[in-house]
């Protein structure tokens, strides 16, 4: 992930990198959300729906930086070493040198990413609902746009397979009824697996019907499924050293909202 990326700051103690397909996947968020705009609210001058697109492209990775850096500072809570955050193609990455040794610890890590996501887009909806009162149309459609995604990202990331938070969080709830860290990593991994392909028929269904967006859905499948796979194979106990990629997926590219 390091190899094709270029360092963007320090947050919070926590070192952050872009990685080059970040800039492709910003410019074609950028570009669907200004036709997007342009398709629901034809009024808007060009310019403005321009700048809109643009704020809503750059907001949107920085929430997903806020849900890893979330991830990130809980492990950090836990004494567990962030190696630091990597924005890419298909999301966030904050990486974490080991597992967590506990299930408990498990679900609080991967519980604060989503809930993360949920308190932005409850906040982002708040003010959007304040800048419609306020006469602010442009401000007020970014803001209630970014609520959506960000409630999206929550709820995409929530489905209970591993690489997802919710693949972790059922993890978490399996080692701890079980006992076993392996066989709950195992169980997990195969859920993400299924998940994967469900996401995957989805993705084939709508580009049979010319929607672009299929494309997407498959490529986000087959990189969840190849990591699910990697995650059952390479399952290894809390204790043995080692680096965890804690994933944000970004799910549907962000859809406009009145």
């Amino acid at each position: 992930m390091r190899r094709w990326s270029i360092p963007a700051g320090n947050l919070l103690g926590i070192r952050l990198r872009l990685h080059a397909t970040w800039f492709l996947v910003l410019a074609v968020v950028v570009g669907l959300v200004v036709a997007e705009f342009g398709s629901a609210f034809p009024d808007l001058p060009r310019g403005e729906r321009l700048l809109m697109g643009f704020v809503t492209g750059v907001s949107f990775f920085g929430c997903l930086v806020c849900h890893e850096l979330a991830h990130a500072l809980v492990a950090r809570r836990f004494g567990i070493h962030v190696r630091g955050i990597t924005l890419f193609l298909l999301g966030g990455v904050a990486e974490i040198a080991g597992e967590p040794p506990t299930p408990s610890r498990e679900f609080a890590m991967a519980l604060a990413g989503p809930a993360t996501s949920v308190a932005l887009g409850s906040a982002c909806g708040l003010a959007a609902l304040g800048a419609d009162a306020a006469g602010g149309r442009g401000l007020s459609i970014v803001l209630a746009t970014l609520a959506s995604v960000n409630l999206g990202v929550a709820v995409f990331n929530l489905v209970p397979g591993l690489p997802l938070d919710g693949g972790r969080l059922l993890r978490a709830v399996l080692w701890r009824l079980s006992g076993s860290y392996l066989r709950a990593t195992r169980a997990a991994a195969a859920t993400g697996a299924i998940a994967a392909m469900g996401l995957g028929a989805a993705g084939l269904a709508l580009a049979a019907t010319g929607n672009v967006a299929g494309l997407w859905y498959l490529v986000m499948a087959t990189f969840i499924f190849l990591l699910a796979r990697r995650s059952g194979r390479a399952a290894v106990p809390p204790t043995a050293p080692g680096a965890l990629a804690w994933g944000t997926h970004e799910g549907p590219a962000p859809q406009p909202r009145p």
